[in-house]
């Protein structure tokens, strides 16, 4: 097992040992390993203790998306939503130091320890439950909503993590990030997010292409769909470029080259939908773990050049 990496803590849990502060830690690390490639090298970028917060806050998220995606034998939406108001009032017992769950624990520590703000936690809750029930956005509006709640939130959370200029943009520019990095994920997943009654692409799109559920339902990728694909493509390409804007604002090189990797690597899905013929019904695009590694050279030097940047500016 990936143990945790050693780091001071900012102050006791009154909830927990400190052996069930080590199992904490020990328990992010293992989600964030089994689930999250990228934002487990992002997490060995940023060094020690910032990687600890990662893995806190990555297991926070994954537990509430596997409520909705992964329901327990018997869960009914309703029972579901117990369970995402319970991880709300666990997180404040955990702030204020008396949570007696240890994965619970450490996630407090780091919201004390970087002074997190616990609003885009609630937001994050609000949008996995979203997938509670078949989902249609008319709109890119609705969809860049929800996108802020399940992935900008997370750009809330790991940029002060991260360390940035408080006086700067930053943080609008990370939730513009997040919303790239989910439109990445949902373009990737149109297939299996079909088959599970949601469909996130707006239906102002589908409109506009020509695009209908027997199409999706029959997994076509014909001109109409490619067509829709590309549109949406140069759409998160245009958020990636928007969102870049943030990492010179960051105040540390690890921080900048963990979200320089991070972009590298969620972008990079992008260009592999294409070269599959944008077949995202039968294949899952992805970059394989060599591919990300290969990032973290160019991924550095950018991120030393960013420094550089930074330091003339603070827009």
């Amino acid at each position: 097992m990936e143990m945790p990496i050693a780091a001071e803590r900012p102050e006791p849990s009154r909830g927990v040992s400190q052996g069930e502060l080590l199992e904490g830690w020990a328990d992010c690390w293992r989600i964030l390993r089994e689930h999250g490639k990228t934002f487990h090298v992002m997490a060995r970028v940023l060094g020690a203790e910032r990687g600890n917060a990662i893995a806190a806050l990555y297991g926070f998220a994954r537990v509430a998306d596997d409520a909705v995606d992964e329901p327990a034998p018997g869960d009914t939406p309703d029972a579901i939503r117990a369970r995402l108001r319970d991880m709300a009032a666990e997180l404040r017992r955990a702030v204020a130091g008396e949570s007696r769950q240890p994965r619970f624990a450490v996630l407090g520590e780091t919201v004390r320890r970087y002074q997190l703000p616990l609003e885009p936690f609630d937001d994050l809750l609000t949008g996995v439950a979203t997938d509670l029930e078949p989902v249609r956005f008319a709109t890119f509006a609705e969809l860049e909503l929800y996108c802020y709640r399940v992935a900008g939130t997370i750009g809330l959370l790991i940029t002060p993590v991260a360390g940035y200029r408080p006086e700067s943009r930053a943080l609008e520019h990370a939730k513009t990030l997040g919303t790239a990095m989910q439109l990445t994920n949902i373009l990737r997943d149109v297939g299996e997010d079909f088959r599970r009654g949601r469909v996130y692409l707006p239906g102002e799109d589908l409109l506009r292409f020509g695009v209908s559920d027997a199409d999706l339902a029959a997994g076509r990728t014909d001109a109409r769909f490619r067509a829709l694909m590309d549109f949406q493509i140069e759409r998160a390409q245009r958020l990636y470029a928007e969102g870049r804007a943030l990492i010179p604002l960051l105040t540390s090189g690890r921080g900048r080259a963990a979200f320089e990797f991070a972009v590298d690597a969620y972008s990079g899905i992008l260009g592999k939908i294409r070269a599959a013929g944008y077949d995202v019904f039968t294949r899952r695009a992805h970059l394989k773990l060599g591919e990300k590694l290969a990032l973290l050279p160019s991924a550095a030097f950018r991120a030393w050049a960013a420094g550089l940047e930074g330091a003339g500016s603070h827009a």
